[in-house]
């Protein structure tokens, strides 16, 4: 059974064990409730990531619909759908590492701002 205690400041839930009473639940930001065992397991359990937030085992990709495991981030696999594992300042890569492409590119934008003035 799941019991409530409220005070002025909190509503809280606790679990029933026994003659204890066990407060095992984890608030998500959107207001979503968890058991603990469900925070930092390398899954999106909030659907709002907030579960994986503060984790130091986990990397919570940029676009926040996707985490994976922390040995995952800077390995030379794109492992995020938005890159944010493999292409972020401690990784130290860049989406376009060729010096050639590097100067089409500015060419490109160049022609693009001078044909549209």
């Amino acid at each position: 059974r799941i019991y409530t205690v409220a005070d002025n400041n909190f509503l809280s839930f606790v679990i029933k064990s026994g003659k204890e009473y066990k407060n095992d639940f984890f608030r998500c930001d959107n207001n979503v409730c968890l058991n603990y065992d469900k925070v930092c397991n390398v899954v999106n359990d909030c659907g709002d990531g907030s579960d994986e937030q503060h984790c130091t085992n986990v990397f919570l990709c940029e676009s926040k619909e996707q985490v994976i495991p922390i040995t995952e981030k800077c390995d030379g696999e794109i492992d995020c759908l938005d890159f944010s594992d493999e292409c972020n300042s401690d990784c130290g890569r860049e989406i376009i590492q060729s010096p050639f492409l590097k100067i089409v590119c500015w060419c490109m934008s160049v022609a693009a701002i001078t044909l549209n003035m």
